[in-house]
């Protein structure tokens, strides 16, 4: 399998626990109005609040910034723009493929130029996931602890790293869920 392949694999497992049902519909990780994400949309759950793409994907799906604004708000039902959303399943499908190259460019870059070398294909995953949630920075706390490893880095080394965040010591269970499924995924490719 191709990293493109790979990583779209563990994105469904980890943002949508492998429910393609959800890709084509606004969903809410930390819950309506409660966190401080919004609704969220394909394989790699663009983040309405916190992702310009997500904007961009949307315009280009016809809707107007009436729909933009109530789903910004989370104000309402949706059910009329998730049918919109699941309409237009061709373009959501090009902006997840090229958050997915686009992850993966990003990372193999800046670790590139951080002097960052992955033990295998499994650890460079495990960092486009980390990327993914978190966005990893060129220069950011991330890539200067992998960095300062001064060996390749391993997918534990990811795992150890994201326990230590804030996020690692609210939601252990998450960051295991993620790392676990990410395994299986090299497990089962490897099998295969």
């Amino acid at each position: 399998m191709q990293l493109n392949d790979l990583l779209r694999q563990a994105l469904i497992k980890n943002e949508l626990g492998g429910n393609m049902a959800l890709v084509y519909r606004f969903s809410d990780a930390d819950g309506v109005r409660t966190g401080k994400s919004g609704y969220s949309f394909g394989v790699a759950q663009f983040d309405i609040a916190n992702n310009h793409r997500a904007i961009e994907c949307l315009k280009e799906c016809g809707f107007t910034d009436a729909d933009i604004a109530r789903l910004r708000t989370q104000t309402g039902p949706i059910g009329d723009l998730n049918d919109k959303l699941a309409a237009h399943k061709s373009v959501v499908d090009l902006y997840d493929t090229a958050q997915i190259d686009g992850t993966i460019n990003w990372v193999r870059g800046i670790s590139k130029a951080a002097g960052i070398v992955y033990a295998d294909d499994e650890a460079f995953i495990h960092a486009c996931d980390y990327h993914n949630q978190y966005d990893m920075k060129a220069h950011g706390k991330a890539i200067s602890y992998l960095a300062k490893l001064g060996r390749p880095v391993t997918g534990q080394d990811i795992h150890k790293y994201k326990l230590g965040t804030i996020w690692g010591k609210k939601r252990p269970d998450d960051v295991e869920r993620r790392y676990n499924n990410i395994r299986k995924l090299f497990a089962t490719s490897k099998g295969a």
